[in-house]
């Protein structure tokens, strides 16, 4: 029998100067959204203390399947194209799963 593995990815943007209210407000509602489905473990939205510009996404999901799932959504949908009006430069993607050395 295989155990289905989680799925955790870590995502880092920088917004134009000046919308990192806008980006928060809009953000904030894809985080309330995502932390209520069935599959999602974790979801955060952190602001870097540096550069308030510069947010980074810190996911887990169940498995594959619930992360799949998560980018189908339709606030999800909605929110890429206003993300991107905001976007100054995306600064990377990570999706990585839990590994055990025994």
């Amino acid at each position: 029998m295989t155990t289905a593995k989680p799925v955790i990815v870590h995502a880092g943007l920088r917004v134009k100067d000046g919308t990192a209210d806008e980006f928060i407000k809009l953000a904030s509602s894809v985080v309330e959204e995502t932390r209520k489905e069935p599959g999602c473990v974790r979801y955060q939205l952190l602001q870097d203390v540096f550069d308030r510009q510069t947010f980074y996404f810190f996911e887990e999901y169940a498995d594959e399947n619930a992360y799949q799932e998560h980018r189908t959504k339709p606030y999800m949908t909605a929110f890429r194209p206003e993300r991107e009006r905001l976007l100054d430069k995306y600064l990377g993607v990570r999706i990585m799963s839990e590994r055990f050395i025994s």
